[in-house]
C-alpha cells in the first residue's frame, strides 16, 4: 500500500435524471490522504471520497514531475 496526499481538490462529473444534466462532486478534498495500491500495469489506483475506485496514476506519471499526479498529489 502507498500512501499519498491531495494538494489539490479533484472534481467530477456526475450524471443524475435527467440525463443532461450535469453536477460537480468532490472526487479527492486536499489536504486528505488516501491509501493507493499498484496493478500489474503500473496504474496507482486510490477510492474517491465515496469509495469509487479511480487511477490516479501510471508508472510513467509517478516519474515525472509535471504531470496530472504531482499537480495533485503527493507520496508520502
Amino acid at each position: 500500500m502507498i500512501l499519498v496526499r491531495c494538494i489539490k481538490s479533484v472534481y467530477g462529473e456526475t450524471v443524475e435524471v435527467p440525463i443532461d444534466f450535469f453536477e460537480t462532486r468532490l472526487l479527492f478534498k486536499v489536504n486528505n490522504f488516501y491509501m493507493a495500491e499498484q496493478d500489474n500495469e503500473g496504474h496507482l489506483i486510490t477510492q474517491d471520497e465515496e469509495g469509487e475506485p479511480h487511477i490516479i496514476a501510471d508508472s510513467n506519471e509517478l516519474l515525472s514531475g509535471g504531470s496530472w499526479f504531482h499537480e495533485h498529489f503527493v507520496l508520502l
